[in-house]
């Protein structure tokens, strides 16, 4: 699941200018943009789809919370739909693994794949928040 970005158009926060991050413990909701991230050609994909998303992260910078409305993972022979709520737990500031709360019959490739390359942005005026891994 490398290479996933989605927009958080912010309607939750009012966000000051030139701020680099997501205050911690802020709760930010708004809309995700959809989005497909495949990385190579007919290979493995993943899609975020439009609709409510709300985020927030710790204090410490180890953990975040993230609900997406639509989430459908195909890794080649099998898809799996992973909608609702996921937490990532970073292992540096830009790695890790996320793990989505779905059945326990998905393997653990899929329940609770790695991410790195991990950025958060804040763009002002317009409150869009950029998560991508």
């Amino acid at each position: 699941m490398r290479g996933l970005i989605f927009f958080i158009v912010a309607g939750g926060i009012p966000l000051v200018e030139a701020q680099a991050q997501i205050p911690a413990d802020t709760i930010v909701t708004g809309q995700s943009q959809p989005v497909l991230a495949q990385a190579t050609p007919g290979g493995p994909w993943c899609f975020v789809g439009r609709g409510l998303s709300i985020f927030q992260g710790n204090v410490s910078g180890t953990e975040a919370i993230v609900s997406l409305p639509e989430v459908t993972y195909f890794d080649g022979t099998t898809y799996y739909l992973l909608d609702g709520q996921a937490r990532l737990d970073f292992s540096t500031a830009s790695t890790g693994n996320i793990k989505f709360k779905v059945t326990p019959e998905y393997p653990l490739s899929v329940k609770k794949p790695p991410f790195s390359n991990y950025t958060e942005t804040v763009e002002n005026p317009t409150n869009r928040i950029m998560l991508s891994f």
